[in-house]
């Protein structure tokens, strides 16, 4: 059984430390955390059993690191340390999956009394027991995907409203989610959005309700469910709009299409709901799009919003033709579309798949919202955007200009000493996590992450070399909070424990 602590201040880490040697407890592994992004980062690659937490800690807070762990799907049972009393720290922290919660300073009787209602947790959800829930997730997930395809029959449809509790003559409302927008210092991740969201939803529903992933990650399907929705239409949609707004006050720019209410889980309901959150394009973001009650007076989409299509004819054309045809693009949409910084970084990313370089100063003004809500001419700042295009297209780029992977591995160079993750990263330069995943790794072979431990092993060495320094000071030196995380890292990467590679 492996335990982390997390807690930014060192002296509480070694206290907790020392009473789990006097309690005889035989830990696999203990690691420690000085900050949230480190706790979350271990708990994401070593999935400890046991966590142990402070409430407040710089980069993401104890509660912000339960949610992200039960949106990974990690069963850690969970103490939380703090020293706020308050009611609100208690109940989020027990409504979000927490064992026990241990007001500072600690005694050794009621540590050791929260690690055995942890370590009885844990034991209670057996292996056998997990898996079944995986793969009970797993059959719902694929029976889902059936039902969108048109290719569920009789039996399947049964055994899918049995999955999600329903019955064959209920009622059913299907949603799309789609988060636009988050403030990673608040959520961390778009898993940590959804997770709040289901959180927030759940308790106020008079629905079944469940949040699953959907067709087309990071979106989220909704699934709605009772004897009778018509009655509860009105409440939902109000719970809905409540919810969704704040999050939205709280940086989390969440938008919803609805599907009208059917006595059956059709394909046409997945498709009605998409079609409904469509509508973000034309009116914005953060808002609940009902397909019973479209949105008025916004007319058509154009229909080369199909960007894969859109990408496969601009890769046969010449860097002119590619300008002209996004230009063009640009004014089709106008004024249909509301929020046009979304469609920007649309424009933005299929520019660096198209292996052009765009400017990463300009862009990060178009591509960010309040530079669009501090200007009032919008046809002024389409023209600029125009001409950057026309630019970037127009203009080879030069022998030694940096592709998104070299300013990226720049990048983790001159930053590696500080936290750093995939979501981070790929915030910066602006690009979905996955795909920036995608490219990197195609063209160094290694993740970013990997090539981010790669530089800190590297580091380190030349350090052992070359200094004195204690190899518990280097692993600050480098980026890493807990000297013992940094031990068993350095050891994987080079086959030695520090000291034995300086000596």
């Amino acid at each position: 059984m492996r335990l982390l602590i997390a807690d930014d201040e060192s002296l509480i880490r070694e206290a907790i430390m020392a009473r789990l040697k006097k309690g005889r407890y035989e830990f696999e592994e203990i690691y420690q955390a000085g900050d949230g992004l480190e706790a979350w980062a271990i708990a994401k690659k070593e999935r400890p059993e046991i966590i142990i937490t402070d409430v407040r800690m710089d980069g993401m807070s104890g509660l912000s690191l339960i949610q992200s762990c039960q949106a990974a799907g990690i069963n850690s049972s969970i103490i939380v340390i703090s020293g706020y009393a308050e009611f609100d720290y208690v109940q989020n922290a027990m409504y979000h999956g927490a064992c026990c919660y241990l007001l500072k300073p600690i005694t050794q009787e009621t540590l050791f009394d929260a690690l055995n209602k942890a370590i009885e947790k844990n034991t209670t959800l057996t292996k056998y027991t997990r898996v079944q829930e995986q793969n009970t997730l797993l059959l719902l997930n694929q029976l889902l995907q059936k039902a969108r395809d048109h290719s569920l029959n009789d039996t399947e449809y049964s055994q899918l409203l049995s999955l999600l509790g329903a019955d064959k003559d209920w009622e059913f409302i299907v949603g799309s989610a789609h988060v636009s927008r988050y403030d990673q210092s608040r959520y961390f991740s778009i898993e940590n959005v959804y997770s709040i969201l289901a959180d927030s939803l759940s308790p106020r529903l008079p629905s079944a309700f469940r949040l699953l992933p959907g067709p087309n990650t990071p979106d989220r399907i909704l699934l709605f469910s009772a004897p009778s929705l018509q009655s509860l239409q009105k409440q939902i949609y109000e719970t809905l709009d409540s919810q969704i707004m704040k999050l939205n006050v709280l940086g989390a720019i969440i938008t919803l299409g609805l599907s009208p209410i059917s006595r059956s889980l059709s394909p046409e309901l997945f498709d009605q709901s998409e079609q409904a959150l469509k509508h973000r394009f034309l009116t914005g973001n953060g808002k609940i799009y009902h397909m019973e009650d479209p949105s008025a007076d916004t007319g058509q989409l154009p229909s080369s919003l199909d960007w894969k299509n859109l990408e496969n004819e601009l890769r046969c054309k010449s860097p002119q033709d590619t300008a002209e045809k996004l230009c063009s693009l640009i004014d089709s949409f106008y004024p249909l579309v509301h929020n046009f910084e979304y469609l920007i970084q649309y424009i933005y990313e299929l520019l660096i798949r198209l292996n052009y370089t765009p400017s990463k100063k300009s862009w990060d003004h178009f591509t960010d919202n309040r530079f669009w809500s501090s200007h009032e001419n919008r046809e002024e700042i389409l023209s600029l955007i125009k001409e950057e295009i026309s630019l970037t297209c127009r203009t080879k780029p030069a022998e030694g200009s940096q592709s998104v992977t070299e300013q990226a591995k720049d990048f983790l160079k001159e930053h590696y000493r500080e936290p750093i993750s995939m979501e981070m990263l790929a915030e910066y330069f602006h690009l979905n996590p996955r795909y920036f995943s995608t490219v990197f790794k195609k063209k160094e072979g290694l993740s970013p992450i990997d090539y981010l431990t790669q530089v800190r092993m590297e580091a380190a060495k030349s350090t052992l070399r070359n200094t004195d320094i204690p190899a518990s000071e280097i692993a600050a030196l480098v980026g890493y909070e807990d000297p013992r995380y940094f031990y068993k890292v350095f050891k994987k990467y080079t086959g030695l424990t520090p000291t034995e590679y300086r000596s």
